[in-house]
């Protein structure tokens, strides 16, 4: 009976080597539903009614904390067809993470640090930056298919009246909505 013994001995080694193979394998699991590596995206507002416009093109991977977001090619252009025809500081550029909130329209949910440009742009002018990075933070819990990417530029007007001198304003562009649709967070996380 020693041959069936040690038979029984090398399955129950076995098995109990594959439950302890299979235990740690939702972990696992997790970390490759909860990460997308490296996606493409461009994202571009010229062309619109912002008197800053951008064009970014680069890669995004997601993790549990994080949208990491890595800008190969930045191109700042200031725009001819707007009223303000004076000279603009494009003072930082950042990128979050908007979702359409119950009242419609869209919001800015949470928010990178900024990058700062500080560039005096006057219309018809551009300036191209490459090599940046974003970090977004997230909740691993955040549906990320309702969720998209928005750019946002930070401007100040230089040439205006001394009443309008100096104003601060922003300019927006934004990825596909459906950017992470195929994103899906895995249930009770």
């Amino acid at each position: 009976m020693k041959p069936a013994g040690n038979t029984f001995r090398k399955r129950f080694a076995l098995a109990l080597v594959a439950a302890l193979m299979l235990a740690s394998q939702p972990a696992e699991s997790r970390a490759r539903v909860a990460r997308r590596q490296n996606v493409p995206f461009t994202i571009s507002s010229l062309g619109s009614a912002f008197g800053v416009q951008v064009k970014l093109s680069g890669t995004y991977t997601v993790s549990e904390k994080y949208v990491e977001v890595h800008v190969e090619r930045v191109l700042i252009y200031v725009s001819e067809h707007c009223p303000y025809q004076g000279r603009r500081l494009v003072n930082t550029l950042l990128v979050g993470l908007a979702k359409k909130p119950p009242r419609g329209g869209w919001e800015m949910e949470s928010r990178s640090l900024p990058v700062f440009v500080e560039q005096v742009l006057s219309p018809r002018e551009e300036h191209r930056l490459a090599g940046l990075r974003f970090q977004i933070p997230r909740n691993a819990k955040t549906e990320l298919s309702g969720r998209w990417l928005v750019v946002e530029a930070e401007e100040i007007s230089l040439d205006g009246t001394d009443e309008d001198g100096g104003v601060k304003g922003y300019a927006f562009a934004h990825s596909r909505r459906d950017l992470f649709a195929d994103f899906v967070t895995e249930p009770g996380r």
